[in-house]
């Protein structure tokens, strides 16, 4: 999976350290990165927590890596808010 790749670079890290972490092989963390295996749901669950991303992120359903449990409430009304701002001014310009 490239999203695991793109990850471990993004935080500085090597295929070594990372399959320490998941307790496998060097060569076996490379096949998952490679889509040659796949991992098992413990592994995808603890990368996404140690990454601080979503699941949907780290399987390419999305490109938006933000866990909404990381929103605080404040944070949550003020994107309300812009996004509906935002909806309204692009009304008022397709008219």
């Amino acid at each position: 999976m490239k999203r695991l790749a793109d990850l471990r670079y993004k935080h500085n890290l090597t295929q070594e350290q990372l399959s320490k972490l998941l307790s496998v092989s060097r060569n076996t963390y490379a096949n998952y990165e490679l889509g040659v295996r796949e991992m098992d749901y413990s592994m995808l669950v603890f990368l996404a927590d140690y990454y601080k991303v979503s699941l949907d992120y780290i399987l390419g359903r999305t490109d938006n890596p933000i866990m909404v449990e990381q929103i605080t409430v404040d944070e949550a009304e003020y994107v309300q808010r812009s996004l509906e701002l935002y909806r309204d001014m692009k009304g008022k310009i397709m008219k």
